[in-house]
């Protein structure tokens, strides 16, 4: 081989090892990077300002203190937006026993923008970032999110098809509806264990024999409604049988769960999930049902995580208002919203035709909360025909 020739290979080899390293260093950065948009921390800044009482003269000691006031009062802002006040009040002794004194735990950083003395006492002004996931598990852990959204009342209609039941009373052919209720007892014990309030589909007489096949979305919320359901989870649960060893008594069973939560008032989806499970067992009925157990279970904790992060980010609440004389009163019953409204925080008007105009809400309270406060302007300018959990009907009177 020529000088030239090796050369040109070494240069190649050189060449190969520095795109070698450079694709290595991508795939790393890429795995890091996803790892990071799954991993990355649910963070809010806030601002705050703490005191503390100057003794003895000693302002470091009082600095210190007025610090760590104002890092507990941030904490306190992101607990206000996840909890009603009026849990902040009577579980008072709860908060601060398992979540102010976890102050530092919750705050990732802060920098503080204003100090100094005045009279006897210190006064510090931090910009803090939170965890606000944190607080949201720790908070679900002591059951308290739930009472800012009113413990929901929750239907479960679930069509669960597979394997059937193996037994000499009930045989079902595969790929038929079945009675074998795993699934939803399943979502029903870990909606329970969350605060929600479960209603019974054996109430209704809209449903032959409790039975959950085949409904569409709107006979589900009428069901729903006639129930005094506020939310709807409606899905099918699947049952397959897997390979079996030659030989074997074991089987393997596989679930798969697909499930929406639905809004009974406005017919909004909420959250949606799947889930899998397997199992392996001698008997193919419980083996069916331990594998759609686990698909449940999987599925639930998915829709209540989604459910939870979205009431407590805020809420929509649609308005559909009335007696409007002409177009400008739509502006009008906006600006009422914005300055007489409490927690109200963006406004979307989306039609209006033959003097009724309907708004979207995003606000920070419930629609209930909302009403109380129109039905409470003076002179009695809006009239409230009729709420529920996410929607409100008024119209406006003296023009």
């Amino acid at each position: 081989m020529t000088m030239a020739q090796t050369s040109y290979f070494a240069a190649m080899l050189t060449h190969a090892r520095v795109l070698a390293a450079a694709l290595i260093v991508l795939f790393f950065m890429a795995v890091g990077g996803a790892a990071f948009a799954v991993d990355a921390p649910e963070l809010k800044t806030v601002d705050a300002t703490g005191y503390a009482v100057i003794s003895g003269g000693n302002t470091l000691v009082a600095r210190d203190a007025a610090v760590n006031d104002a890092l507990r009062k941030a904490v306190e802002q992101a607990v206000g937006l996840l909890v009603s006040s009026e849990t902040m009040v009577q579980d008072y002794q709860v908060l601060n026993d398992n979540v102010y004194t976890k102050t530092q735990g919750y705050v990732r950083d802060y920098n503080v923008l204003r100090e100094g003395q005045v009279q006897d006492t210190y006064q510090v002004t931090v910009h803090a970032t939170v965890a606000m996931g944190e607080i949201r598990n720790d908070l679900d852990a002591l059951g308290l999110l739930m009472v800012k959204v009113e413990k929901p009342r929750i239907l479960f209609l679930i069509t669960e098809k597979g394997l059937g039941l193996d037994n000499d009373t009930l045989r079902v052919v595969e790929g038929d509806d079945s009675e074998m209720p795993a699934a939803e007892s399943s979502m029903k014990e870990v909606f329970l264990n969350k605060g929600f309030q479960v209603v019974d589909i054996s109430a209704s007489p809209d449903v032959p024999g409790g039975s959950s096949s085949g409904l569409s979305r709107d006979r589900a919320r009428r069901i729903g409604r006639g129930l005094n359901a506020e939310l709807v989870v409606k899905g099918k649960s699947v049952v397959t049988e897997g390979m079996r060893l030659a030989g074997s008594t074991i089987g393997s069973y596989l679930a798969d769960i697909s499930v929406d939560v639905i809004r009974v008032d406005d017919g909004t989806v909420l959250a949606s999930a799947k889930g899998h499970g397997a199992s392996r067992h001698i008997s193919k009925t419980s083996g069916g049902v331990d594998a759609s157990a686990r698909a449940a279970s999987e599925a639930a904790d998915k829709l209540i995580e989604q459910i939870i992060a979205k009431w407590t980010r805020g809420n929509t609440v649609t308005i559909r208002i009335a007696g409007l004389a002409d177009y400008t009163k739509t502006a009008d019953f906006k600006n009422i919203l914005k300055k007489n409204i409490r927690g109200v925080v963006n406004i979307y008007q989306r039609r209006f035709e033959d003097g009724t105009a309907v708004f979207d809400l995003d606000v920070k309270v419930p629609a209930q909360q909302i009403a109380d406060d129109l039905a409470r302007l003076p002179n009695g300018r809006i009239r409230i025909l009729s709420t529920s959990a996410n929607t409100i009907d008024a119209v406006m009177q003296g023009q």
